[in-house]
C-alpha cells in the first residue's frame, strides 16, 4: 500500500489550455479603438444596407406615373402606371493574420497583445475606405453631362457663384416623368484644399470681396445650408479621378444615396479572432476580418463640380 502510495512511477500528464477565446474578447476591444481612429467620411454620404450572404443583391426603386389625375364626372379614377430603377451590390471578405512571437509576449515589446489588435482595426478602416473611395472616386459615367449632374469650366470653382450655380443645376433634377424630383442638396464634399472655403460658405454670415469696382452684396446666402464634409482622399494620387479642385453637392443618404455599403448581417465593425500558432511555432496569430461591399447608386442624388475649366 506503502508503494502504491508512494509509487516513483508517477508522471505528470501535459495539459493545453486554449485561451483564444479569453484574448480574442481582449483584443476586440482595442481592435475598435484601431478602426475607429482612421476617417470615416464615407459614412457620412453613404446609404448603409445588410445583407445576409455574399450573392449580388438588387435594390428596386419604384417609378411611373403617380400623380394623381383629377376624377371627371362619372366617377372613373385613372389607371396610374409603374415601374423600376434597379440598383445592385455585393459584399466581399477582407482579412488579414499577424502573428507575435514568444518572445515578444514574454518581453511585452512595444505592448504586443494591444499593438496587433489596434493595427488588425487600423487595417480594416483603412481598407473599407480605400474600397469605398476607390468605387466613388472611378465616376466618369456617373457625373456626366449626360445624368445632368456634372458641371465644369471657371465657373464652378467653390464659392458663392459656383455654389448657387451647382444648387440649381441639382434643383432643377427631374423624375423619368420629367418633373421635379423635389430632393434638397445638404453635404458638400470637398478635398482638402477646398476645407477652409467650404467651412466659410456654411458658417459666414458675410462673405466681402475686395476687387475695385466690385458690387456684389456682402451677404452670404448659403450659410447654414450645406453640411461640409472633408476627405483626404478626393485628391490623393493614388486614386483615379482624384482632384484637389472637384467638389460634390449631395443630398443625405437616407433621402437619394449616390453611393451604398453592404455589410454581412449588419456588422460594421470587423471581427478578431486569436489561436495559437502552429505546432512548430511559439507564439500566438491573431486574424482580423470584415465582409462588406461598396456600390455607385442614384446619379440624380448627387453633382460634381470640375472646379476648373
Amino acid at each position: 500500500m506503502l508503494r502504491f502510495a508512494f509509487s516513483q512511477g508517477l508522471t505528470a500528464a501535459s495539459s493545453m489550455i486554449d485561451i483564444g477565446g479569453l484574448l480574442s474578447n481582449v483584443a476586440n476591444k482595442f481592435l475598435l479603438d484601431g478602426f475607429f481612429s482612421v476617417e470615416r467620411t464615407w459614412r457620412n454620404i453613404c446609404a448603409v444596407r445588410n445583407v445576409s450572404d455574399f450573392k449580388t443583391v438588387t435594390s428596386y426603386r419604384l417609378i411611373g406615373k403617380d400623380q394623381y389625375e383629377q376624377v371627371q364626372p362619372g366617377g372613373e379614377i385613372k389607371q396610374g402606371s409603374l415601374g423600376q430603377e434597379v440598383y445592385t451590390n455585393k459584399a466581399d471578405t477582407y482579412g488579414l493574420v499577424l502573428s507575435i512571437d514568444r518572445r515578444d509576449i514574454i518581453n511585452d515589446d512595444l505592448n504586443a497583445i494591444t499593438t496587433v489588435p489596434r493595427k488588425l482595426g487600423r487595417g480594416s478602416g483603412l481598407k473599407i475606405n480605400d474600397v469605398f473611395w476607390t468605387t466613388f472616386l472611378n465616376n466618369a459615367a456617373f457625373f456626366a453631362a449626360g445624368n445632368k449632374n456634372f458641371m465644369a469650366g471657371v465657373d464652378t470653382v467653390l464659392t458663392i457663384d459656383g455654389l448657387t450655380k451647382a444648387d440649381v443645376m441639382f434643383n432643377d433634377q427631374v423624375d423619368g416623368d420629367g418633373k421635379p424630383i423635389g430632393i434638397m442638396p445638404a453635404i458638400i464634399l470637398v478635398p482638402t484644399a477646398l476645407n477652409a472655403i467650404g467651412i466659410q460658405l456654411y458658417k459666414s454670415l458675410e462673405l466681402r470681396d475686395t476687387t475695385a469696382n466690385s458690387k456684389i452684396p456682402v451677404g452670404n446666402p448659403h450659410v447654414g445650408r450645406f453640411r461640409v464634409e472633408v476627405s483626404r482622399y478626393l485628391a490623393n494620387a493614388q486614386y483615379t479621378g482624384n482632384s484637389s479642385k472637384a467638389w460634390y453637392l449631395l443630398a443625405e443618404a437616407v433621402d437619394l444615396p449616390v453611393i451604398e455599403v453592404a455589410f454581412l448581417n449588419g456588422q460594421e465593425s470587423p471581427t478578431i479572432e486569436t489561436a495559437e500558432a502552429d505546432f512548430n511555432q511559439l507564439g500566438i496569430k491573431m486574424r482580423g476580418y470584415h465582409d462588406f461591399g461598396c456600390a455607385l447608386q442614384d446619379p440624380r442624388g448627387g453633382l460634381r463640380s470640375k472646379g476648373e475649366a
